[in-house]
């Protein structure tokens, strides 16, 4: 897994184990015949995709059905045959439920999963996993609002929690509400000072509003907190690439290289600039 999809990884527990929420903003590797960088800051740059929650991170040989660490498709079968039994009481359901969630949401079915999520929340108006688990789903459908409803409604659950308002700041710039997307990053950052990815989301925001200076002490800012996530890097790099400052954007782009010298997303933007070697 790409070392910077890790950072800041929030996690939400369900029954006895967790899903994995993988922070946003962090690089992602691009096909092996194009590196595209966004038109517009109005769109989220290409490593600011979010990524579907893991549902599981090993496999097993004989899988034993609804289990979190089951294959996805082994799992859809296993949690619907659990809950094919007249005995399974209402919060095992809800376990099940947002199991199956993710479990759709890893064989790339965000329908199907929002509605096991929205069972599960059925039964259980509060459940934390669930209401993450639709949010996602929403996102994958692009049904921002959708989704922003879901953030708001984790908000008002845990007002204290940072991980909703930048999640929530995500999907806000992806509408192209900028100001509330810097709103949501500036919250995360009263609760959380050193939140690398939201001083990045806020900076793309400003970027996004024509607000150069402020966006680059948002960058600044990150890069005093952590000079070693390529994430910062890439993320000025693209926003001097949108602006055709070409060798500002080498030389960020370089840099997030020599941090991360196997993204080849990188490499290909070196190369689309003219940089031949694009090797640290």
């Amino acid at each position: 897994m790409n070392e910077s999809l890790t950072r800041n990884a929030q996690r939400w527990p369900l029954g006895n184990f967790d899903f994995n929420r993988l922070a946003a903003f962090a690089t992602l590797a691009a096909s092996a015949m194009a590196f595209v960088v966004p038109s517009s800051a109005a769109e989220l740059p290409s490593y600011a995709t979010p990524e579907i929650p893991s549902y599981t991170e090993k496999q097993v040989d004989q899988p034993t059905g609804c289990e979190p660490d089951t294959p996805a498709y082994h799992a859809i079968r296993g949690c619907s045959n659990l809950l094919g039994s007249p005995d399974t009481d209402p919060a095992t359901r809800v376990r099940i439920f947002t199991m199956r969630g993710y479990a759709w949401l890893k064989e790339e079915e965000p329908v199907a999963a929002i509605s096991d999520f929205t069972r599960a929340i059925d039964l259980d108006a509060e459940n934390v996993s669930a209401i993450t688990g639709r949010a996602r789903a929403h996102e994958v459908l692009k049904q921002y609002d959708e989704a922003i409803k879901d953030w708001t409604r984790l908000i008002d659950l845990h007002p204290d929690d940072p991980s909703p308002y930048r999640e929530r700041g995500y999907s806000y710039h992806l509408v192209a509400n900028y100001d509330l997307a810097i709103a949501d990053f500036t919250r995360v950052l009263e609760l959380d000072n050193g939140n690398v990815d939201s001083l990045i989301g806020r900076a793309n925001a400003y970027d996004a509003l024509d607000k150069i200076p402020l966006a680059l002490a948002d960058f600044d800012r990150a890069i005093m907190v952590d000079a070693r996530y390529p994430a910062i890097f890439i993320a000025r790099a693209e926003m001097w690439d949108r602006r055709k400052e070409n060798q500002k954007a080498i030389d960020d782009y370089s840099h997030a290289l020599r941090i991360n010298s196997i993204n080849l997303k990188v490499r290909q933007a070196l190369q689309r600039l003219g940089v031949s070697h694009p090797y640290p």
